[in-house]
């Protein structure tokens, strides 16, 4: 997936044994036919976000057989030549396509790579442009292709040494399963507004950049109180996660998909400010993270958060607003999630 999202095709080669195959859609062959094929299919789409969901991994021996599911974005120009699932109208559109990877992979010298890909199409949604502020957000604040993108140093190592990896050790294991706890811990204390679990997120001398905004810890905090505190409800779902550690510092890549729930009375001015109506806001892009292990706790030192695509919509929810509020996410020690932070929020 981030091969494909930063054109970057030379790490197709940690990702496909060199006689494996791939299917997906129109286009396949060897993976490297498969590489070429793709790099053509998607030179003229200005953005793509390949989020990773679901998997379902089942072992046998030195091969392994993996479901996948996935939801990637395709943000198509006007000028793009017709022809094609991505096919230029004359005007901008968004193609959103749900599918699954099938995937046997196999272990060969101790390094488990992808001998045959396969995918299966769920569905397809075509729709017009709607990103409200971000068309105004410059390129560099929206992830890029190549070495222009900030998320280099999170794949340096892949880029210096296309051996095989060893076999992590568990001690390797246990560093990246408290770095996924410390970014999900952050999609929580937003959505469930605990912004007393910050210091379980980021070191107290940390920044975050969103956007062109570079700010301090308590800044984030206030922020967030600002700007996220108004609106209805926020859900910030995670999926693919790259991590690299060295030592004590690690850098790491995660996709999000975030909604939010904007009403009239939220403020306006800010990237999800108030209208004459509400509207639903959701929002992909990725977490770029610098973390540093401190006396023996893995948290954020810097943060920059890149926004690669926006929707905005009316709110059509169905008649969810009308189920009672215990049966939806609330805020807070009022929300059913607490057990799950208790022990955090128990501190003192």
């Amino acid at each position: 997936c981030h091969a494909t999202d930063r054109r970057r095709w030379w790490l197709m080669d940690s990702v496909f044994h060199e006689d494996a195959t791939c299917h997906l859609s129109v286009i396949g062959g060897s993976w490297r036919e498969f590489v070429r094929q793709g790099e053509a299919l998607l030179a003229h789409v200005e953005d793509t976000h390949h989020q990773v969901g679901n998997i379902l991994i089942a072992l046998d021996g030195d091969v392994a057989h993996t479901e996948t599911y996935l939801t990637a974005f395709h943000r198509v120009p006007a000028d793009a030549p017709p022809g094609g699932p991505f096919g230029g109208t004359g005007e901008a559109y968004d193609a959103v396509f749900g599918a699954r990877y099938i995937d046997r992979f196999e272990r060969r010298d101790g390094v488990w790579r992808i001998a045959e890909r396969r995918s299966a199409a769920e569905y397809r949604h075509y729709r017009p442009v709607q990103e409200g502020g971000l068309a105004e957000v410059p390129r560099r604040f929206r992830g890029q292709w190549g070495d222009a993108d900030v998320s280099a140093p999170v794949i340096e190592g892949w880029r210096e040494d296309m051996r095989p990896r060893e076999t992590p050790t568990l001690d390797d294991l246990a560093a990246r399963a408290e770095i996924a706890d410390v970014i999900n811990r952050f999609c929580h204390m937003v959505d469930r507004q605990r912004w007393e679990l910050i210091d379980t997120v980021f070191h107290p001398d940390g920044a975050s950049r969103f956007l062109d905004a570079v700010r301090t810890i308590p800044q984030v905090e206030q922020s967030g109180r600002n700007m996220l505190g108004p609106l209805s409800g926020t859900l910030h779902q995670t999926g693919n996660l790259l991590i690299r550690i060295e030592g004590d510092t690690a850098w790491a890549e995660t996709y999000v998909t975030a909604f939010h729930a904007v009403p009239t009375t939220a403020p306006p001015g800010t990237f999800w400010g108030g209208r004459d109506e509400p509207y639903e806001g959701i929002a992909g892009g990725r977490y770029i993270d610098r973390l540093e292990r401190r006396g023996g706790r893995w948290r954020i030192a810097e943060r920059q958060t890149l926004v690669e695509w926006r929707h905005d919509q009316p709110v059509r929810d169905g008649g969810l607003g009308q189920v009672p509020a215990q049966f939806r996410g609330q805020r807070g020690d009022a929300d059913v999630s607490r057990p799950v932070v208790a022990a955090l929020l128990d501190r003192n």
